[in-house]
Formats: structure tokens, sequence, C-alpha cells
């Protein structure tokens, strides 16, 4: 402490020591030029050694040499020498010209300092404000903004210390989220162990609040620095505000688009079960009927209704139950050593009620390698490019299927049909939840198939997607080849496009 009040001492002083050392140069400097000019000359030339010291130390300094360049030219210059006392009355007359004209000046100059000293204070104010609400602008943590603050506090006032806390209201949660943040010391290694010096509140919507506390006991702040110090706390708590809304806004629109895909769901799958559960229900009211007489083939054709509406309503919930792992945000793959040819014909067996109308033509090239896989997912996959296929496809047309490897890393699967093409702009976003081409007829179906098969194939590190062709279109996608994976695993899936 003893150090810091000679520091401020030696800065208050120095000023007027140097002032007075400039004037007695001059003065010595001058003396020679006794003899030689006149007083007025003299009295001109002292003009230099007043401008220079009001011009680099103020008009306080200025007005002390001013003082001592009164009484030196008196002394020094105007007879008798050595002496106050004055004889000719335009000699007093000069010494009060002198005295007015120096002062003046030296008032001139240190006002003039004193705009440009402002004038630079304010351009670096503005400079660094500019640049905190640059960093402002692009943080997007609570946590960020603090250390952001407080590093701008400590440039901007020299503070020893600064610390920042912030108690932040989190929605579902019932106590408040603390954030703190706080910059090394560089006076007392003790200093934060004592109260603080300042403290400002940060504004932020309630129940969530902050506070700054700044250490610096050498000075007060200036009127200055507590309005820059303001300001940069009410960016900072408007940064902090404009966040929280933010993730409210964000918060809401999840909300918003959740609550229309549980619409969409829940009005498709009511559809979709209305359908088979009153076609089933019809079956087994005629055959359970007295009053109907069904002859052999009647009561055969409506066990192959009921069947075929039973396995749509399987496949139906296949689906569902798929989707809502994905939704979750986790698809546990049960992966096992399979070849294709196996779970391609399985998932031609299960499909076999709605191919009738078409011919499925496979191919497959001899000695393919095993895929590491989860059977009953891709088998679901192939269930539903085959199902997609037939919906769309005119009667009597094949549905071929081509099983190949390009290269030696991966396997490639194509299904192809002769349903009609699809706008080039709409070929990634069939594969959107309840995405449908509106030109189509819209039948039977979810709007969920394509995007599952999506989900699931990218859970396996694969690819997907669909190509027109010159009759029809192609669904293609790959699956890895040899690749050491542990037989079962959760794959984190993304919002939107799985």
């Amino acid at each position: 402490m003893q150090h810091v009040r000679t520091s401020s001492l030696y800065t208050t002083i120095q000023p007027f020591v140097l002032s007075i050392g400039v004037v007695l140069s001059a003065t010595f400097f001058f003396y020679p030029l006794r003899e030689v000019v006149g007083i007025e000359i003299i009295a001109l030339l002292y003009l230099f050694p007043i401008g220079i010291n009001a011009t680099f130390w103020g008009l306080k300094a200025g007005l002390v040499s001013a003082l001592l360049a009164f009484f030196a030219l008196n002394f020094n210059f105007i007879p008798p020498y050595y002496t106050l006392y004055v004889h000719r009355t335009q000699d007093v007359v000069i010494l009060i010209v002198f005295l007015a004209v120096t002062v003046f000046i030296s008032q001139l100059v240190g006002r003039l300092r004193h705009s440009l000293k402002l004038a630079q204070a304010r351009e670096a104010e503005a400079t660094n404000l500019f640049d905190f609400m640059v960093k402002l602008a692009s943080l997007q943590s609570e946590q960020e903004i603090l250390d952001v603050l407080v590093q701008q506090i400590m440039h901007a006032i020299g503070a020893e210390q600064v610390s920042a806390s912030l108690k932040l209201y989190v929605e579902g949660q019932n106590d408040l989220l603390t954030l703190s943040s706080a910059s090394p010391s560089i006076g007392s290694p003790t200093q934060a162990d004592n109260p603080a010096d300042m403290c400002f509140s940060l504004q932020i919507n309630s129940p969530s609040w902050g506070e700054i506390q700044i250490w610096r006991p050498r000075k007060p702040l200036t009127e200055a620095e507590n309005r820059f110090l303001q300001i940069l706390i009410s960016q900072a708590s408007l940064a902090l505000e404009r966040l929280c809304l933010r993730k409210t806004e964000i918060q809401s629109k999840i909300l918003v688009e959740s609550d229309r895909l549980k619409a969409s769901l829940l009005s498709s799958v009511s559809h979709e079960l209305r359908t088979p559960l009153a076609t089933i229900k019809a079956a087994v009211s005629s055959l359970n009927s007295a009053k109907v007489e069904l002859d052999p083939d009647s009561h055969k054709e409506l066990l192959a209704m009921i069947e075929e509406e039973t396995d749509h309503l399987n496949l139906l919930v296949s689906n569902l139950l798929n989707m809502s792992r994905l939704e979750a945000g986790a698809l546990i793959l049960e992966r096992s050593w399979s070849r294709i040819e196996e779970i391609l014909q399985s998932a031609i067996e299960r499909t076999r009620i709605y191919s009738a109308e078409h011919q499925v033509v496979t191919h497959f090239p001899p000695h393919l390698p095993e895929l590491y896989v989860d059977y009953f997912l891709i088998e679901q996959v192939l269930i539903n490019l085959l199902n997609n296929s037939f919906k769309h496809s005119p009667a009597g047309s094949p549905v071929e299927i081509i099983v190949f490897s390009p290269e030696a890393d991966q396997l490639k699967v194509e299904v192809r049909n002769q349903s009609p093409a699809i706008p080039t702009e709409y070929l990634d976003r069939i594969f959107d939840k309840f995405f449908r081409l509106e030109q189509q007829p819209r039948g039977r179906g979810t709007g969920l198939g394509l995007a599952i098969c999506k989900g699931i194939i990218e859970a396996h590190g694969g690819k997907i997607w669909a190509e027109n062709r010159e009759q029809g279109i192609a669904f293609v996608f790959t699956l890895p080849l040899h690749r050491d994976v542990k037989a079962s695993e959760v794959v984190q899936l993304k919002e939107g496009g799985f």
C-alpha cells in the first residue's frame, strides 16, 4: 500500500517538476541574450516552453509555467536585475501583458489537449465497445458471454480482478443453474478473499439473475469508466436475454414440430389401422355368421383376406416400433453374419401377398460375401422397398432386385420398378418422414417406410438413395463389408434426416 501511495504522489507532482525544469532550462539559455535583444523578444521566447508544458502536461502545468516565467522574466531580464522591483511603466505593461498572454495560451493549449485526450478516449471506447458487441454476436452459450465480459472489464478499467456469476433458470429443473467466470488476480494473491470494491447486477429475465464483482482498491472509477462499464454490462445482459429468447424460440419450434408430427402420425396410423381392422372384422363376422352360407372357395378367400390384412398390420406395427426407436435417438443393432440372398428371399416370401400382380426377378453374382448386419432390420428395409414398388408400379410390371459388390469394402443392392419418375428436387425428400408426392394417389401408407429404410441403412454405416431410370425408378442402398464391430451397438441418429 505504501508503494501505491508513493507511485500515486510521483505521478501527481511529475508534470509540475518537469514544467519547472523546462522553464529554468529556458531561462538559462535565454540569459546570454539579455544584453543583445530587448525584453519584448525574451518575453516572446518564453511562450515556447510554456506552450510545450501545456501541450505535454496539461493546463495546470501550463499555468505553473506561466507564473514561473513571469517571475523569471522580471527577476532576470528587467532592470534592476535580480529583484522583483520594476522602475519603468512600459516594463510593468510588458509583464502584465506577458502574464495574461501566457495564461491564455496555457488555457487554450490545455483545453485543446484535454479535448484531444477526450476524443481519443471516446474513440478507444467506441472501438472496444464495437469489438465487444461483435464478440457477443457470435457467442452461443451463457458461459462464453461471462468469460468475454470478464476479459473486457479487466481490459477496460485495469481492475486487479473481476468475477462474474450467473444463476440461470432452466425449464424443468427446480434449482437454478450456476455459471461463473473469474479473471486471474494481478494484485494480492488473496485479493479475491476480500470484499469486492464494486458490485454490479446483470439484468436478466426473472427468475434468472447475475452479479459482477470488481476489485480495484487503488482508485475509484472515473465518470467515463463507470459509464463505459455500465454499457458493457447492459450489452452483456441483452446478449444473455437474446440467448434465452433464442433457446425458448427453438424449444417452441421443436414442440410445434413435434405436435405436427404426432398429428400426422396419428392421422396416418388411424387410417392404416382402421382399414385392415374393418376388413378383418367383416371377414370374421361372415365366417361366424350362421345366416351366411359359404362354399369352400369363399371360406378360403375370407381366410386369405384375414391373413393378408394381418400381415399388413404386422408390417405397420413393425414400422411404428422402428420409428419409435429412431425417434428416441437409439437403435440397437443385433448384428450377426448373414447372407444377403437369405435375407432377400425371406423378404420376398413375406411380401408374396402384395406381389400377386408383379413378378419379382433377382440377380445374384456367385460367391457374395456375408454381411455383418441386423438380419431382421435389413429384411424390414427390403420389405418396405418391395411394398413401395408394388404399390406404385403398374399391374403386371416386373420388379427387379440386383445385388453386386462394386468395391471390395461394400455391397450394393438395387430395387428397380416401373413406377412414375420422381421430380429431381424430390429424390432426397422422399426419405423424409410423412413426405408424399402430390401427384401420386395417397392410397395406403403412413409415409414412414422410406424414412425407416434410411434410418436403418445409415445405422449400419451405409447409404440409401433413389434414382430415376428410363423406365421407372430404382431404390439403391449400400452396406459395408468386413467391418470390425461389436455384435450389439447403440447408434445415435440425427433429427430430420436420421
